[in-house]
């Protein structure tokens, strides 16, 4: 089921911890990814129990789907909704995702429990046709997110999500274990990763889409004003200790 690969010796179906996930996997991806220009006081609010230093005003939404992704074999593949913004850490230059949404129970659990990702449970639609149109919806709990069509066109801006040569790299987020007592944080620490991945070159296009109001996931009340959209494939994805780079980088609670 994990594929064809030998697991980390205390990894696997029950490793000597909890909760019991595997923290290696595989994959191809799939990704559309629509980069939008967002008030910057929103980001700013989004981040303020963060050390992150936000590096603009850019937000991407990724639509990210995952083809025989070796957690969700028995589906088929996985999804995933980030809703990026670049920040600085240190020496790193990286991301972090203020909103992310995932359709399968285990990579919601590992991404949220090992690197404290802002996961939450999603369904999904995302539909490719011949000509390379991607029509899609994200939905969380039967609430309407996103409806999106993107139709690629040669003419159309490719925006990425900084203005640097060299974008971003890697994943960070500062990782929370709630308190049992209160409602409070009982430990606190800051996680970067770096996942390997070989994108084509993007290929741009025009997004259609619609973001839906809702009180628990106000990816709306960002109000994003688009600036580019554009697809782009990697045969290269995975996690795990032989092919990330993982780093515990500071502790901040208590």
């Amino acid at each position: 089921m994990f594929g064809d690969y030998k697991m980390h010796p205390d990894s696997g179906v029950n490793p000597p911890y909890a909760p019991a996930y595997p923290v290696e996997w595989e994959c191809p991806l799939r990704t559309l990814e629509v980069v939008t220009r967002v008030d910057a006081g929103k980001i700013d609010a989004l981040l303020k129990d963060t050390p992150f230093e936000r590096v603009n005003d850019r937000v991407a939404f990724r639509f990210m789907l995952s083809p025989g992704h070796t957690l969700a074999l028995h589906s088929g593949e996985m999804f995933d909704l980030m809703v990026t913004v670049a920040v600085r850490y240190q020496s790193l230059f990286t991301q972090t995702h203020i909103f992310m949404y995932c359709s399968d129970p285990m990579g919601i659990c590992a991404g949220r429990e090992l690197f404290g990702y802002t996961k939450k449970d999603t369904h999904y639609a995302f539909e490719e046709t011949d000509d390379g149109q991607i029509r899609g919806w994200v939905r969380r709990r039967g609430v309407p997110l996103v409806d999106f069509h993107f139709t690629p066109d040669a003419s159309a801006p490719r925006i990425p999500l900084t203005d640097e040569q060299t974008q971003p790299g890697g994943e960070i987020h500062v990782r929370r274990l709630p308190h049992p007592e209160k409602p409070a944080t009982a430990y606190a620490d800051v996680v970067y990763r770096r996942t390997p991945l070989r994108y084509t070159a993007p290929l741009p296009g025009r997004i259609d889409w619609t973001l839906h109001a809702s009180e628990f996931d106000p990816i709306a009340a960002l109000a994003p004003e688009v600036l580019g959209a554009h697809f782009m494939t990697s045969e290269v994805y995975g996690g795990g200790f032989a092919v990330e780079d993982r780093r515990l980088l500071t502790r901040l609670h208590p």
